[in-house]
């Protein structure tokens, strides 16, 4: 099925008005020729689409109607979007020094160039395939959300090491809607910061369509992590992309939970840029957690690290496609991936396919994959001990997924929180 419900003569005209740094015409032709992804493209395989194709779809903006504010609490240094929506009355980052929040549609003004930067051209993230064809359906979700996205602009400041989190909260609180939200993040030279994104939601029936695209330049260090509470009866399709520079450093957290597809490319493009990925992905019921993780090193001395830990429960599938991808002129490059699977329940299943792609000498790259259950053995001798079995199997994950935790107390208090609720639903 294409996108044709979704795009006709009345958006492209509305686009063109709004956003006339984009390519409406290549990206509305990109659609036009497009299918959603399904389970016949490669990076899709575990990932189901039929809800996408089943249900029907209004499209947010700000006349829709909402539901009354949440009494969430935020930290002070918040950044809130609700649907996908800057919220401009509750942005908490007047003060944080070295930090600066933007519209994307100012920030253009202001920096022309940007256009060639974001977003733009179905090819920027296309797979090309072993026939040497080049696949733009991997893209195709990109290119609806650049036509519908209100975007955001995050700019941390040159050598400005801000100490303080950054918080984005995007809560949805919308029923069956399409909601594509847009964060660019531009961290220059030699600064330091951490953005942790979360997720909330309070709605049902949506569809979220979220797009990240994040430029570190030289030197500038970035911690970013990804979480997400409970998914319920919505849908998210995210794509989040790192671009980084000389001596750049990104460290990359992930909680993926279920009904849920996330896409992340980090492209290592100058010499000595590093990357490491944790991530966690959880599942339950019937649901589907799938996440494509794909680092390229186009430097020399580049290094990249993914370690994984899938926890699928009752009938549900969770799944991992690692890839790492060393082009020419990348000697002395190193890349890692690793993952481990605990399986909760006899219908459970997990997938994880790591895949090398060297073309250059002199570098260093392994992957690796292992599968298990819980050892019921263990189980019997913590009850022994006057452990409770409820509390014996929470301990049992906690280890195991303990040594990609952050250290960080407050991410690591947020990542538990969700576990949690994962923990009351499986372990009944």
């Amino acid at each position: 099925m294409s996108y044709q419900k979704y795009i006709n003569e009345n958006l492209k005209e509305k686009v063109v008005k709004e956003k006339p740094w984009i390519n409406c015409n290549l990206l509305m032709e990109h659609l036009e020729k497009s299918t959603i992804p399904n389970e016949k493209i490669e990076e899709w395989k575990y990932f189901s689409t039929s809800k996408i194709l089943n249900e029907e779809w209004s499209i947010y903006d700000t006349s829709s109607k909402e539901k009354a504010n949440s009494r969430i609490k935020y930290s002070k240094n918040s950044i809130i979007l609700k649907n996908g929506i800057l919220e401009k009355r509750k942005n908490g980052l007047e003060k944080l020094d070295g930090v600066n929040l933007y519209e994307l549609s100012d920030y253009i003004i202001s920096n022309p160039n940007l256009k060639n930067v974001i977003y733009n051209n179905p090819t920027k993230y296309s797979e090309t395939r072993v026939s040497g064809k080049t696949d733009k359906n991997t893209t195709s979700l990109l290119s609806l959300n650049a036509l519908l996205n209100k975007g955001i602009v995050i700019e941390i400041e040159e050598n400005k090491i801000v100490s303080e989190k950054i918080d984005v909260f995007n809560l949805i609180d919308s029923n069956k809607f399409l909601i594509n939200p847009y964060i660019l993040i531009i961290c220059k030279n030699g600064s330091s910061s951490h953005i942790v994104d979360t997720s909330k939601y309070l709605g049902d029936n949506n569809w979220i369509n979220p797009c990240v695209e994040v430029y570190l330049d030289v030197g500038a260090n970035l911690t970013f992590s990804s979480l997400q509470s409970q998914t319920s009866t919505n849908l998210s399709t995210s794509s989040i992309n790192f671009h980084l520079l000389k001596q750049a450093c990104l460290n990359m957290f992930l909680l993926n939970r279920e009904n849920t597809k996330s896409d992340i490319r980090i492209f290592l493009k100058e010499k000595a840029a590093k990357a490491k990925v944790n991530g966690i992905i959880l599942s339950n019921k019937k649901y589907q957690s799938d996440v494509f993780c794909k680092i390229e090193h186009l430097a020399r001395n580049c290094s990249s690290q993914q370690n994984w830990r899938l926890l699928p429960a009752d009938n549900s599938t969770a799944s991992i496609k690692g890839k790492i991808v060393v082009k020419k002129n990348s000697k002395g490059s190193s890349g890692k991936f690793y993952s481990k699977s605990l399986i909760l329940g006899e219908a459970a299943s997990a997938y994880s396919k790591p895949e090398l792609e060297i073309f250059e000498d002199e570098v260093s790259c392994s992957h690796g994959a292992s599968f298990g259950e819980i050892d019921k053995n263990l189980i019997f001798y913590m009850q022994s001990r006057g452990i409770c079995k409820t509390e014996a199997i929470k301990l049992i994950i906690t280890a195991f997924i303990n040594d990609i935790i952050s250290d960080d107390k407050r991410l690591l208090e947020a990542y538990l929180y969700e576990m949690e609720d994962f923990f009351k639903v499986n372990l009944q």
